[in-house]
């Protein structure tokens, strides 16, 4: 219902003729309206400006009194909890010492000039670091100078790429160090002009070799010459009718002995490599009649070696070892390890094998470590008789000479009878059958079929003990009865057990026919 009471502020007034006056009569009509308007406007939320919150819930009543938690006031919150707790003061910060737990620390204007830096280049700007600007910027060549130890009289040089050393340096080397030109170079040298150099010895020059120039056998020198040109080379020749020239040159990191029949066209003989101290021939031919070749370890445990390579691989090496599992001279293939040598126990067994997968080094057997009849004996043969060979006996078939594998095969045996008896011939065999201890019969089986039976007694009958399929065994002649005898005809091939007792033993019985 609709409050019909006017509204001041607020304030509920009743209506004219509401209120009742005395010696007056009450109208209901009136007074009925005024309490149902009493009555809604009870049950209604009071305004605001009545004392209420204008709602009839708590987030309505919020809202209304303009307090909506999230929107007018902050939500409860541990952490927001904590820093109301904390005592600030100028230039501090706020940082958490556990979960929602707050504390303040000092945060002075120099540090804030960093906190509102974009970036790391922009924060080493505020601290005057700038890499390449205020300090040098990190470099391995570097770092690797740093972590040398100098002294007096040494210069720094590279060992490789970003790896330096030291080195002395004396007084003169810095006098040919800062010389401005080679003409410089050589007078301090005492070396002459670019065009000959001084012998030291009679104060005569002679050309340079340069390539430009050449010596006269009266120009000889007391000092070495120093050779200075691209690629340069040392020429020899012979002007005799018919010879060769050879020159030894220096090209990037090879030294190179060339040899040429025409003195013009040149063919590598001899190289040695600089940078890796290796060696190369292009053939070799030893004329002498002693040593020719030495290769020589300085010191025991240092065993050099000749190698073969196919490519860039390793694939065999001749070396002699004076330490290890492998004493001796020995041949390696270095794609198997496997080795065969001769080893230095000084015995007939020094001829050695080996084996690497085995881990194990055998002897190899020779006419030196065998006995004529043990090399016989391997390989099959008899001084008397020369080849022995393998006979097939009677009853076998196969066998030969051991040129080749032979096979022995049993020969086919006879079909055992009533009558057959022990017999071998050359390439089959028969047995003979014991038929004694008596003769029984079956209901059912074929030849060939077995059974066994029980002895009752001192008779002759038997009690058979198993069966066939599809029928009982029966005795043929039995002391208890017996049965029906049945056709056929069976032989008892043996008796096991204790004599004719009563209980008798066990007979095995084969049936023939």
């Amino acid at each position: 219902m609709e409050a019909k009471l006017p509204r001041t502020g607020g304030v509920y007034s009743p209506p004219a003729g509401t209120k009742g006056v005395s010696n007056t009569t009450i109208q209901s009509v009136p007074y009925n309206a005024l309490v149902d308007d009493l009555t809604a406007d009870a049950n209604a939320a009071r305004p605001i400006t009545a004392g209420g919150t204008g709602s009839t819930t708590a987030s309505g009543a919020r809202t209304a009194l303009g307090l909506a938690i999230g929107t007018n006031v902050q939500a409860f919150d541990a952490g927001l909890q904590s820093i109301a707790g904390l005592t600030t003061a100028a230039d501090r910060m706020i940082y958490t010492t556990a979960s929602d737990v707050y504390a303040t620390t000092a945060l002075t204007p120099f540090a804030r000039t960093i906190l509102d830096d974009v970036d790391a280049a922009a924060a080493r700007t505020t601290l005057g670091v700038a890499i390449g600007t205020n300090v040098q910027a990190y470099d391995a060549l570097l770092q690797s100078i740093a972590g040398l130890t100098t002294a007096a009289n040494q210069i720094i040089y590279l060992t490789a790429t970003d790896t330096a050393a030291v080195a002395t340096i004396t007084a003169f080397g810095r006098s040919l160090l800062d010389d401005a030109d080679a003409t410089a170079a050589r007078s301090t040298l005492g070396l002459g002009t670019a065009a000959t150099r001084n012998t030291g010895t009679s104060g005569a020059n002679v050309p340079l070799l340069d390539g430009a120039n050449t010596w006269s056998a009266a120009q000889i020198f007391s000092s070495n010459p120093t050779i200075s040109n691209t690629a340069p080379y040392l020429r020899f020749q012979d002007i005799t009718t018919s010879a060769y020239d050879a020159r030894i040159r220096l090209d990037a990191n090879n030294v190179y002995i060339d040899g040429s029949a025409d003195g013009s066209t040149y063919a590598e003989v001899l190289r040695f490599e600089m940078d890796t101290k290796i060696g190369y021939m292009s053939q070799l031919f030893l004329g002498s009649s002693g040593e020719a070749i030495r290769l020589a370890a300085p010191t025991v445990g240092q065993d050099p070696y000749i190698s073969w390579y196919s490519g860039a691989t390793r694939t065999g090496f001749i070396q002699y070892s004076d330490t290890g599992t492998k004493t001796g001279f020995f041949i390696t293939n270095d794609v198997s390890d496997d080795a065969l040598g001769i080893a230095s126990d000084g015995s007939i067994n020094a001829l050695k094998f080996w084996d690497q997968s085995r881990s194990v080094l055998d002897t190899v057997w020779t006419t030196g470590n065998l006995s004529s009849a043990e090399l016989n004996s391997i390989y099959g043969y008899t001084p008397a008789n020369g080849a022995n060979s393998i006979v097939a006996g009677n009853g076998l078939t196969g066998g030969g000479t051991l040129a080749a594998s032979r096979t022995l095969t049993l020969g086919t045996p006879a079909t055992l009878t009533a009558t057959s008896t022990n017999l071998v011939s050359a390439t089959s065999h028969s047995h003979d059958v014991d038929w004694a201890g008596g003769i029984a019969s079956i209901a059912a089986g074929g030849v060939g079929s077995y059974a066994w039976a029980q002895r009752v007694g001192n008779t002759n009958g038997y009690a058979l003990g198993a069966t066939v399929p599809g029928a009982n065994l029966e005795a043929a002649s039995s002391s208890s009865g017996g049965g029906t005898v049945l056709s056929g005809t069976w032989r008892c091939m043996g008796n096991i057990g204790a004599g004719s007792t009563a209980g008798g033993s066990l007979s095995l019985f084969l049936r023939i026919s």
